[in-house]
């Protein structure tokens, strides 16, 4: 990540729209509501069924492109993606790397043909053994207890959200925050931008955060997924223009607590379709996700 000589807190401001975010009105259901609805179904024969043979067989209920590799498994939506390359991550002893990349080996997937080229992140989802990268490091215990509550029931709130342990930055915003469960497990996705400084929210560095554990707590799934909205700049430089729906930055003051409140409601504002890829795509994705006991 880029580094600054500074870093600027967010304020409560943002905390009051999270909450406000975990309670909005019903509202009819959307195609990753159906999907999500066909995957409740699947968990029920998952459990119910010795060996998992419901849930191997619910990954065929999934429309798009089969990815597998190891006890992984998911299906890429038509157009979002074409395919990923796999890759068995060996361990990150604390001696041999820097803090936040410690961990245990795990699985990284990078999305190959993905909707979104030349972002700042990577599309990618990786797999951890929960416990092990929990006893490699204190953030990545950290990160793994806050999904553990957020499961639990806990609120949802910016400050309350699981982060990224492998970045050196932390989260400007959290917008969109919802519960959503994958085929053997569950978890919580948002749409955040990370810097170590007051960052302007723009198209270039916005992703799709989820986080979530499998049913039996044994494994830890992350995804990082460029995402953009028509409301923000192309990217961070002080030129880009904001769109005329965007929220401008405050002149003289650059971004602060107001203005990351206010693009937070925007976020929150537009349809999902509104997005690119469409955050239906990419709750539809992360709800096929399947990871079977080695």
């Amino acid at each position: 990540m880029r580094t600054r000589a500074w870093f600027v807190t967010i304020g409560v401001a943002i905390i009051l729209t999270a909450c406000a975010m975990g309670t909005q009105s019903p509202t009819p259901q959307s195609p990753a509501d159906e999907i999500g609805t066909v995957v409740a179904s699947t968990l029920q024969a998952y459990t119910a069924s010795p060996g998992g043979v419901a849930a191997t067989q619910a990954a065929t209920q999934f429309s798009g492109t089969p990815v597998s590799f190891q006890y992984a498994s998911f299906v890429l939506p038509n157009a979002l993606a074409g395919g990923a390359n796999t890759e068995a991550v060996p361990a990150v002893a604390a001696d041999s790397g820097a803090s936040w990349d410690v961990a245990p080996a795990h699985l990284k997937f990078t999305l190959t043909g993905y909707q979104l080229q030349g972002k700042f992140h990577e599309p990618g989802i990786y797999v951890y053994p929960a416990d092990e990268y929990a006893a490699s490091s204190p953030n990545a215990a950290e990160q793994v207890d806050r999904i553990k509550k957020i499961l639990g029931g806990g609120a949802l709130m910016k400050e309350t959200l699981p982060i990224v342990p492998f970045f050196n930055a932390g989260p400007l915003i959290a917008a969109n925050i919802q519960r959503f469960p994958f085929q053997n497990g569950s978890g919580v996705r948002t749409l955040t931008q990370y810097a170590q400084y007051a960052a302007p929210i723009n198209n270039r560095e916005l992703f799709y955060h989820f986080q979530g554990l499998t049913k039996d707590g044994r494994y830890y799934v992350i995804a990082i997924l460029p995402v953009t909205a028509p409301v923000l700049a192309e990217d961070e430089k002080p030129d880009a223009a904001v769109p005329p729906e965007g929220v401008p930055i405050p002149a003289n003051l650059g971004p602060n607590e107001v203005y990351y409140f206010a693009v937070t409601e925007k976020l929150n504002l537009l349809a999902p379709d509104a997005y690119t890829p469409s955050l239906n795509a990419l709750d539809a994705l992360i709800q096929s996700i399947l990871l079977n006991t080695p």
